[in-house]
């Protein structure tokens, strides 16, 4: 029996099991993209991050099979620009025909010109683009450039580990076209979302013994070992419920995971520990200090405020005095905030004719507006923008008049999960 104390029969983070899927918020963003993408909104999707974060897993998920839409999958590491052109005509169509290259591209794309004509739409995916040969990547660029009156008429979905390769690829294809694309980085599980995920894996497997399988501190160091990438967190699992298995058999029987055997497993599988989660983990509340403001200009009646709230109180009121500010951890920021949460350049609040607008700097935790993650958004009146588990409220002269107080309110946004 394996584990007989925790009713575990088998390991459940092995290979082939079938585990829950949770999805972080730049996961459930990067959903309704690719939900965009299928309908046809977006022309061409980036999806990027680290090996085993779950691009492959997400489009799995994502993309089903629908009447009217065509799909083709590109898999990693392709280097025979033709054998690509094959499997574009007999996925996407009219079916495999002899003939070089040359020959075959152009049967390819007149035919897709004709099914865009027809209303009939066509799914590329290339997965892993950046270990494709250069000439195989040449080909997908030039389904990205075949048009149909000014429109795309193939939607295209790559992912990739190496984001310099996607700004080459947008800078190449989108100026002077009206070509719509999007790049999301998925970022890994947090701190919760991995217990989470960790506690419904064992869940699963039957065994209702979490806690004193896996204690709170070995939460912490799996987060610290894995970064929260899930195809880590399974692997470092798997390894170390293995050792504890062969340690449990016997007269002599281990208890519980411990740190020893994480490190051990960890060093088998060459994983690097990131002491930042403890940092996170540590950090619950901002105290008054931890914000600053650069230049603290006189009043003026009609200007915006920030109310900076952590731990269930606010923190700090930030004036909105100048028409654009910066918000970031560095120092030189308009508004600085000291926090592991914070990116070092945020977001941009930008004042315009229509309102404030709130503007996303390609930051690596993202910006989240009412729950929702933004990459740019006009601010109303009580909007509550999210930076892990610190939040910030905006109000304007309405909020001021109405003599509510919109920083007393608060938002939590727990992890999701689908199984």
């Amino acid at each position: 029996m394996f584990l007989e104390p925790y009713r575990l029969e088998e390991n459940p983070f092995a290979a082939d099991r079938l585990r829950p899927v949770y999805r972080s918020l730049s996961f459930e963003y990067a959903a309704g993209k690719i939900a965009q993408l299928v309908s046809g909104q977006l022309q061409c999707l980036f999806l990027s991050g680290p090996a085993g974060i779950g691009k492959t897993l997400l489009i799995d998920k994502e993309i089903v099979p629908q009447e009217g839409l065509a799909i083709c999958r590109i898999q990693a590491g392709e280097d025979k620009p033709k054998r690509v052109l094959e499997k574009l005509l007999t996925d996407l169509g009219p079916g495999l025909v002899p003939g070089t290259p040359v020959e075959l591209r152009n049967i390819l794309h007149v035919f897709l010109r004709h099914q865009a004509a027809r209303g009939r739409r066509s799914l590329v995916i290339a997965d892993g683009v950046e270990r494709d040969a250069i000439d195989v990547v040449k080909e997908i660029e030039a389904l990205v450039q075949l048009r149909l009156r000014g429109v795309s008429a193939v939607q295209l979905l790559l992912t990739t580990r190496n984001e310099e390769l996607v700004a080459q690829f947008r800078s190449r294809n989108e100026p002077g076209h009206h070509f719509k694309s999007h790049h999301q980085r998925l970022n890994g599980f947090t701190m919760e979302e991995t217990e989470a995920y960790l506690r419904s894996s064992l869940q699963g497997a039957g065994s209702e013994w979490f806690d004193e399988l896996i204690p709170k501190e070995l939460v912490l160091e799996i987060q610290a070992f894995s970064q929260g990438v899930v195809g880590n967190i399974d692997a470092l699992c798997r390894e170390a419920l293995g050792l504890l298995a062969q340690r449990s058999t016997g007269s002599i029987r281990q208890q519980s995971l411990d740190v020893g055997m994480l490190k051990e497993a960890a060093g088998k599988l060459r994983l690097r520990y990131d002491a930042s989660a403890w940092k996170v983990q540590h950090e619950e509340v901002l105290l008054p200090s931890a914000v600053k403001q650069s230049r603290r200009d006189s009043l003026r009646i009609e200007a915006a405020r920030l109310s900076v709230s952590s731990g269930g109180r606010t923190v700090a009121e930030v004036t909105l005095n100048r028409p654009r500010m910066v918000l970031g951890r560095d120092k030189n920021c308009d508004i600085s905030l000291d926090s592991s949460y914070v990116s070092r350049y945020q977001n941009l609040f930008m004042e315009t004719p229509e309102g404030w607008v709130l503007i996303d700097l390609n930051s690596t935790n993202g910006c989240f507006v009412n729950g929702r993650r933004v990459s740019e958004h006009k601010l109303r009146d009580g909007d509550l923008i999210t930076l892990g588990q610190h939040h910030i409220r905006f109000s304007g002269q309405s909020a001021e008049e109405s003599g509510s107080d919109p920083a007393s309110k608060t938002m939590t946004r727990p992890a999701r999960a689908l199984s």
